[in-house]
């Protein structure tokens, strides 16, 4: 194993007594937990400092690189909790955009916070009118991502945005087997979703029907848009979002390499075969002193 900090292998000069990197496919960044064993105080003199950059890896996992939030001791413990995002990246504040794009905001985003840009099958919507209202950078971005049935994550160094129907199209990453004797909790909440979602304001109106039965429907507020093409739009990517986690699960195995956050997996649990099949992996927690992953996943949805 090894930890990396500020360019350093310190794995061999220290006590590990807690350490988990929890990854997420939406709205969240991946966090790292590092707990030391200090009960001579040897880290409150290293005296860790916020923006320190710091990765964990061993043969078959990674963190990537990890941004120091907090640092402190406590009752002969040093714990030390880091994120995916730049320190930076957590201020606030009101600004406003004429005729810019999808992706050219995420390029500006990303360069602002020193990390590179992706994109994955994103169709690249301009906007005439965006407004920002006491945010960051970062989560107006999510918001606006959700609205066009995207999502945005940062991870090492990177800030990707992928289309969510685009990726649950993809190849699994890998086959996984829960049995007999594994650890799962799965939970069909499909009574609860939406069958459409309507967004009205002044001057503008867009709805969306899901391919539900659902008779409830989704009707958000304070949604600015521009023209009914943009509330129709905006509507499908809502009535997604509020719809894609009816069917959600999750299930504990040894410490995985071969999975990671908004990916595709194959499923197939012994005792739950209802459950089986393709999934989306919305968020994964390797402790890697436990040896183990949490993955939670959700089912893929159609017509959307």
């Amino acid at each position: 194993m090894n930890i990396i900090y500020n360019g350093t292998d310190i794995f061999d000069d220290i006590y590990l007594n807690q350490c988990v990197h929890e990854a997420f496919a939406e709205k969240q960044a991946d966090s790292l937990v590092l707990r030391f064993l200090d009960s001579d105080g040897i880290w409150s003199d290293w005296s860790p400092s916020k923006g320190d950059e710091v990765e964990v890896s061993d043969e078959e996992t990674d963190t990537g690189i990890m941004y120091v939030h907090s640092a402190k001791a406590e009752n002969g413990l040093y714990t030390i909790r880091a994120l995916s995002i730049p320190i930076d990246a957590t201020t606030k504040c009101s600004c406003s955009w004429e005729g810019v794009r999808l992706l050219q905001l995420g390029e500006e985003i990303a360069d602002q916070y020193g990390l590179t840009f992706e994109s994955y099958e994103v169709e690249d919507q301009v906007y005439p009118y965006l407004v920002r209202e006491n945010e960051t950078d970062l989560g107006f971005y999510s918001r606006l991502c959700t609205l066009e049935g995207c999502e945005m994550i940062v991870c090492d160094g990177k800030l990707i945005v992928y289309d969510e129907a685009a990726m649950e199209l993809t190849e699994n990453q890998c086959e996984i087997e829960v049995g007999e004797d594994g650890h799962f909790s799965y939970n069909d909440n499909t009574a609860e979703v939406y069958g459409s979602c309507e967004i009205l304001s002044d001057s503008f109106a867009g709805s969306f029907d899901g391919p539900d039965d659902s008779t409830a429907v989704l009707r958000p507020h304070g949604i600015r848009i521009t023209s009914d093409a943009e509330a129709a739009r905006f509507a499908k990517g809502l009535l997604r979002n509020a719809n894609k986690y009816a069917r959600t699960g999750a299930f504990v195995k040894d410490l995985q390499g071969s999975v990671s956050a908004a990916s595709m997996l194959d499923l197939t649990t012994v005792k739950a075969n209802a459950w089986n099949g393709p999934v989306f992996v919305y968020r994964i927690r390797n402790d890697y002193i436990m040896n183990s992953s949490t993955i939670y996943f959700r089912h893929i949805l159609e017509g959307y």
